[in-house]
């Protein structure tokens, strides 16, 4: 029994440490490319991208 739970324990921090690193790892601050026009996601820094949005 005590077996199954360190192995549910690991699996559900596992889980949430994925969960965390995706959250604070992927950029809320971005331009978007939607119908072939960039919008603001968030505040970006940067100023919209110069290239052609496809």
């Amino acid at each position: 029994m005590k077996k199954i739970s360190k192995i549910l324990l690991i699996i559900i921090l596992t889980l949430v440490g994925l969960i965390l690193a995706a959250r604070l790892l992927t950029s809320e601050d971005s331009w978007i490319c939607q119908d072939g026009q960039w919008v603001k996601h968030g505040n970006p820094s940067a100023l919209a991208p110069t290239e052609s949005c496809d």
